[in-house]
């Protein structure tokens, strides 16, 4: 008889995770895309990234990005997102003060979430993230977030620009990565302990199978940046401007994506303009790659571990005929 081939306690750990998440989304409903059909962009090798026409892909960016503005923000009213925003901040108030968040547990999360549905996935799609500026930050220095950033060089190099950042800022350098953070369950309290992950844009495509797909699927994939150790005045304007005036956006392969625009700990105000703002810029680059704005669903609003709340709903005109009967 053959000797079974036993798994590594961190494979089967991985493993365990995944299914997991299966099962989230089967109970949400959302059906797993044979990988067959759709193309992945930037998935390990550079020259995959290469492919793709970065020139095309900004004027299809900028054109939706028109379009978006015109089309669907004007269809997106302020008073049903104030309503929202309020009655999520009331749910969540209600459960914090019944006790159903343990806040040492993990289940706690400040953060607020867009989340837009898409009627058909993208036929192909980037793992790159993307910059969404917001004009009131959720990382910055008042909230006490912890941030992480991963470099290619010693980290005593980077330590020695002496560079003064105004919040919390840990470096890790990709040896040390390699050497600490090999098992699944480390790299799993990496992963929980960093609000925020930026990397050295050199690395990005090492870093894929290093941290793997945890990373990915809790959106937390490190936001590469250009660090040219010459200009460190750069380097320290680039990294205070992701942090205090951006949101990351990790793309996936749909039909469902998520971004985080604001916490409950701000003001609805606040939060009412980094949510227009995400919508008028995430949609864009979803849309460019080859998907009609008449495919998006729906938009809403949740936090984690509550209801979502609707924003903004859309009946394609083919299912509205198949409804009325009109076909």
């Amino acid at each position: 008889m053959g000797k079974k081939n036993k798994q590594k306690p961190e494979k089967r750990e991985e493993k365990k995770e995944e299914k997991k998440i299966e099962k989230k989304q089967n109970k949400k409903g959302i059906k797993k895309h044979p990988k067959k059909e759709v193309k992945e962009v930037d998935e390990a090798p550079e020259e995959i990234e290469k492919e793709l026409d970065q020139n095309e892909l900004t004027l299809k960016y900028n054109k939706n990005l028109e379009l978006v503005s015109k089309e669907l923000m004007t269809r997106i009213s302020d008073s049903q997102i104030e309503k929202a925003l309020k009655a999520l901040s009331e749910y969540k108030n209600k459960i914090n003060s019944d006790g159903g968040i343990n806040v040492l547990s993990g289940d706690f999360d400040d953060y607020i979430y867009a989340n837009f549905g898409f009627y058909k996935y993208p036929m192909r799609y980037s793992l790159s993230s993307s910059q969404i500026s917001i004009k009131h930050g959720i990382y910055n220095e008042k909230y006490s977030t912890h941030i992480c950033l991963i470099v290619k060089n010693p980290k005593s190099d980077f330590k020695d620009l002496n560079i003064e950042f105004p919040f919390n800022l840990k470096v890790i350098d990709i040896e040390k990565l390699k050497l600490k953070y090999q098992k699944y369950e480390k790299r799993r309290e990496l992963l929980k302990k960093y609000d925020l992950f930026l990397c050295d844009n050199r690395i990005k495509f090492v870093l894929r199978k290093l941290l793997g797909k945890c990373f990915y699927v809790s959106k937390k994939f490190p936001h590469p940046i250009s660090l040219n150790y010459e200009d460190k005045e750069k380097i320290k304007n680039d990294i205070i401007k992701v942090v205090n005036e951006s949101t990351i956006f990790h793309m996936n392969n749909g039909p469902i994506y998520n971004i985080k625009f604001g916490r409950f700990s701000m003001n609805n105000k606040e939060n009412l303009q980094n949510f227009k703002q995400c919508v008028s810029q995430v949609v864009p680059h979803i849309l460019k790659y080859d998907i009609s704005l008449d495919e998006l669903r729906n938009v809403s609003i949740k936090g984690n571990n509550t209801v979502e709340l609707p924003i903004f709903n859309h009946i394609k005109e083919s299912d509205l005929k198949i409804f009325t009967g009109n076909i």
